[in-house]
C-alpha cells in the first residue's frame, strides 16, 4: 500500500509563538517564516490556541492573513494597523493564488478577487488587473471570492468553490480557546477521525518504517500537527489546563508524538524552526 496525500493539513500553534522576539520587527519576521513554511508544505489551516504566558493571537492572525492575501488585494481586504508596520518585509509566498503578473489573464485561470461593485444583474470583482471582472451573480460588496475566468474581452468570470480548485490555494487562519478546547474543536470539525500528530523532544524518533506507516495512515485523512509553546511542551500545557479546570477534562490522545530533531546541536529549537523541520519530515511521509 502506497502513501497518499492527506485530505487536509492543519497546524495548531500557540498564541505565545513570538514570546522570545523582543520587538515588532522580530515578531513579524518570525510569524512570516511560519507563513512561508505553512505555504511551502501546503497547510490548509493554521489554528491559534491560547497560551496564558502570552496572548498575541490578534497580532499573529493579522500578520498571517496579510501574508496569505494576494498583494493586489491587501489594500481592500487588510485594514491599516500599527502592528502591520513591518509586514512588507515578509518574503512573498509565491503560491499559485499570488500571480507575479496580475494583468496577464487567460481563459480558465483561477483568481482570488474582492467584490467592488454590485448590481441587481451581477457583480464586479477586482482580480488584480486593470479591469474588473464581471460575475453574473449578485454578491456582497467587500466579499472575498475565488473566480474562474470565462471571457477576456469583455472580462467575465464565474465564482468557484474551494473544493473545485486543484492545487494549493493558501491557508485560512482561525483562533481557538486553550489547547484542550482547540483539540476538541478540531476533532469535531473533521468529517473523519483524522490523524493527530504531536511534537515533543520526548517523542518518538523517526525512521523509515515510521515514516512509511504515517504515510499510509495519513492517506485521504485530515492531518493535524500540534506544536507546544516556546517555554512549555504540549504535555505540560495540557496538565496545567487540567489542573485549572474545575471539572475533569477529557484525556487528549495523539496518534503519534514525534521528536523530529533528535540529538539537536543547540540548547533550544525555535518554534519556527520546529515547524519547518516537522513539516519537512512529514512531507516525506505524505509522498
Amino acid at each position: 500500500m502506497h502513501p497518499m496525500k492527506p485530505r487536509s493539513l492543519a497546524l495548531l500553534l500557540p498564541s505565545s509563538l513570538a514570546i522570545d522576539a523582543s520587538d515588532l520587527r522580530s515578531k513579524t519576521a518570525k510569524i512570516g517564516q511560519i507563513a512561508r513554511a505553512a505555504s511551502v508544505f501546503r497547510a490548509d489551516r493554521i489554528i491559534i490556541y491560547h497560551d496564558p504566558d502570552l496572548d498575541e493571537t490578534e497580532l499573529i492572525e493579522r500578520i498571517l492573513n496579510y501574508a496569505e492575501t494576494p498583494q493586489y488585494l491587501r489594500k481592500r481586504l487588510i485594514p491599516l494597523a500599527d502592528d502591520l508596520r513591518y509586514a512588507g518585509t515578509i518574503p512573498p509566498l509565491r503560491t499559485p493564488h499570488h500571480p507575479l503578473d496580475a494583468d496577464k489573464i487567460e481563459i480558465g485561470d483561477t483568481r482570488v478577487g474582492v467584490v467592488v461593485r454590485v448590481h441587481e444583474n451581477g457583480s464586479w470583482v477586482d482580480i488584480g488587473s486593470k479591469r474588473f471582472a464581471f460575475l453574473n451573480v449578485s454578491m456582497q460588496k467587500g466579499e472575498r471570492v475565488n473566480v474562474q475566468i470565462t471571457s477576456n474581452k469583455p472580462l467575465k468570470a464565474i465564482p468557484v468553490g474551494d473544493d473545485e480548485i486543484t492545487g494549493y490555494w493558501g491557508y485560512s487562519v482561525a483562533r481557538a480557546g486553550n489547547l484542550s478546547r482547540a483539540l476538541t474543536l478540531t476533532l469535531a470539525l473533521t468529517q473523519a477521525p483524522g490523524l493527530r500528530i504531536a511534537t515533543s523532544k520526548y517523542g518518538e524518533s523517526i525512521d523509515a518504517d515510521l515514516l512509511r506507516k504515517i504515510g499510509v495512515e495519513s492517506g485521504s485523512e485530515d492531518v493535524l500537527v500540534v506544536f507546544g509553546a516556546p517555554h512549555k511542551g504540549i504535555s505540560e500545557i495540557l496538565d496545567e489546563e487540567r489542573r485549572g479546570e474545575r471539572k475533569n477534562s477529557s484525556i487528549v490522545e495523539f496518534d503519534y508524538t514525534l521528536n523530529v530533531l533528535p540529538d539537536q546541536g543547540t540548547a533550544t529549537v525555535r518554534l519556527e524552526e520546529a515547524v519547518v523541520a516537522t513539516l519537512a519530515i512529514l512531507n516525506l511521509a505524505f509522498h
